[in-house]
């Protein structure tokens, strides 16, 4: 099997693993944040731990997404900023790219009219 295949097959769940403390003693520190995954991450200049817990939430919430569980209780602004401060982490260039093509924030405008009814739902 090509490496790339197998990267390929990896879970978003797996990728953030590899941002936790990991191992005995914590040797993902040494073994694997300190000599390459920091540089993925070039715009964080944070706790490691902080930046597993912010990946971590946004695999819970891709979960929910995906697996059609309800998310409208949620603070979904708020998980917009967290999707954008970490795209940001990773590139800033990005970041700014995709919000021209963003249409959320227009979606999450209408929720309230859309949830009573006075407006159909276009996404």
């Amino acid at each position: 099997m090509a490496p790339d295949h197998v990267v390929a097959e990896l879970n978003f769940g797996f990728w953030v693993s590899l941002l936790s403390k990991g191992g005995r003693g914590g040797q993902y520190d040494r073994q694997l944040w300190v000599p390459a995954l920091h540089k993925a991450f070039p715009h964080y200049a944070g706790r490691r731990d902080e930046l597993h817990g912010a990946l971590d939430a946004l695999r819970l919430l891709r979960n929910r997404v995906m697996h059609h569980e309800p998310i409208h209780h949620r603070d979904l602004a708020l998980d917009h900023r967290m999707i954008y401060r970490v795209l940001g982490w990773i590139s800033t260039e990005a970041a700014k790219e995709i919000q021209v093509l963003d249409r959320f924030p227009a979606v999450l405008t209408h929720r309230a009219a859309t949830c009573r009814g006075g407006r159909s739902p276009r996404f």
